[in-house]
């Protein structure tokens, strides 16, 4: 099943981050292990379902007053025990970075990048050759552009434009391979 189905599940295991402790009694979530490594970010493992194995990795960088600081976090959707989605977030705390394995193969297909905790591009290898090939890009969360390389050799070669409803309303393609749309569609 493909990661799009999986949104809402996400998001809850997104917005899970307060585990089970003396100072939390109440959440359902149990934190399993804590550590720190040489660099200092403090890693929390969460487990969901109680079955004693994390589904998610918080990873905290400690800062000189206040609260830690989420810097990224990784999760396990499916729970088979390798991370499907890593969500990388900057300094004041907002998500700059999502990558995801949107197929379970244990290969990451997929990025968002976003900007004020916005949507602005998102990235996806559509062809499974490692290499992404299809690029959205948005603006106040809509669709405005997508991009796409459809012969896999690294060069764009299909445009589409979307209006304020989110459907196409012009398309380009370079047949030729030099870079510049031949055929436009409005």
């Amino acid at each position: 099943m493909a990661l799009m189905s999986r949104l809402p599940l996400l998001a809850a295991f997104l917005a899970a981050g307060c585990a089970k402790t003396a100072s939390n009694p109440e959440s359902p979530y149990t934190t399993l292990t804590e550590r720190t490594t040489e660099d200092g970010i403090r890693i929390v493992e969460i487990d969901l379902d109680n079955d004693k194995r994390p589904e998610i990795y918080n990873h905290y960088r400690d800062r000189t007053s206040g609260s830690p600081l989420l810097v990224r976090k990784e999760v396990d959707l499916n729970r088979d025990g390798a991370v499907d989605v890593i969500s990388y977030f900057d300094d004041a705390g907002a998500l700059e970075r999502e990558e995801m394995d949107s197929d379970f193969d244990g290969h990451f297909d997929w990025i968002d990048h976003y900007r004020d905790g916005a949507r602005v591009m998102a990235e996806t290898d559509t062809d499974m050759d490692g290499r992404s090939n299809v690029y959205a890009y948005y603006v106040e969360g809509k669709i405005q552009r997508k991009e796409r390389d459809s012969d896999s050799d690294g060069k764009i070669d299909v445009w589409e434009r979307f209006g304020a409803d989110g459907t196409v309303t012009r398309t380009g393609s370079d047949t030729d391979g030099d870079g510049r749309i031949d055929v436009r569609t409005e």
